[in-house]
């Protein structure tokens, strides 16, 4: 029997009141698209991990998790850096795949 897959696209922001809006959809659409064709099972989510930013950042994240339930988010007390922010979301998500994606 074959699994369909289920994947995380693993997002640390810090600092992300700007450009998160925009890019929550994009990362979402493209999640979306997946799904519909059957590579990627309903399960899969796009998590965001605050890092503990000082904008911004974690209302939008919340109110995203609250409009679409394959968003997901986590967040640091207070930033530690990228690297230790994804290791955050990867301990927490525990997918079959994972894409690590940079915004700068």
């Amino acid at each position: 029997m074959l699994v369909t897959p289920v994947l995380y696209f693993v997002i640390p922001c810090y600092n992300e009141e700007q450009v998160l809006p925009e890019t929550s959809g994009l990362f979402l659409e493209k999640l979306n698209s997946m799904i519909d064709a059957g590579k990627i099972g309903p399960e899969s989510r796009v998590m965001f991990v605050n890092d503990g930013s000082r904008d911004n950042t974690w209302n939008i994240i919340t109110s995203l998790t609250e409009e679409d339930e394959h968003y997901c988010g986590i967040s640091l007390s207070h930033n530690r850096g990228h690297q230790n922010a994804l290791i955050a979301g990867l301990m927490e998500a525990r997918p079959h795949y994972i894409i690590d994606e940079r915004k700068n």
